[in-house]
C-alpha cells in the first residue's frame, strides 16, 4: 500500500475533461498537477498563480447590470454592455 495521501475535489465535469486535456498535452495528469501546485505553494507561501475577481462582479458593473435589469422590466431601450462580447 502506499504512503501517499487521497485527496478528493468536486469540479465542473466539463470544467475537469477540458484541464485533462491539457495536463495530457503536456504529459501530466491530475495527481502530478496538484502535487506541483501543493509543492510551489508550500515553497513559496502563496497561492502559486495570480486569484483575482471577476470583474463581472464588481460593486460598478453590479450597479449596471442592476439598472439595465429595471430598464429590461419596465421595457426600456437597452444598450450594449462594455463587459459582454461581440
Amino acid at each position: 500500500m502506499s504512503n501517499d495521501a487521497k485527496v478528493t475535489a468536486r469540479m465542473d465535469p466539463e470544467l475537469k475533461h477540458e484541464a485533462e486535456d491539457l495536463l495530457n498535452d503536456m504529459g501530466l495528469n491530475f495527481s502530478v498537477w496538484i502535487t506541483l501546485a501543493t509543492k510551489a505553494l508550500v515553497n513559496e507561501k502563496k497561492i502559486p498563480f495570480e486569484v483575482k475577481a471577476s470583474p463581472f462582479y464588481s460593486d460598478e458593473n453590479m450597479k449596471v447590470l442592476e439598472k439595465r435589469y429595471n430598464e429590461y422590466k419596465h421595457n426600456k431601450h437597452i444598450s450594449k454592455h462594455d463587459l459582454l462580447e461581440d
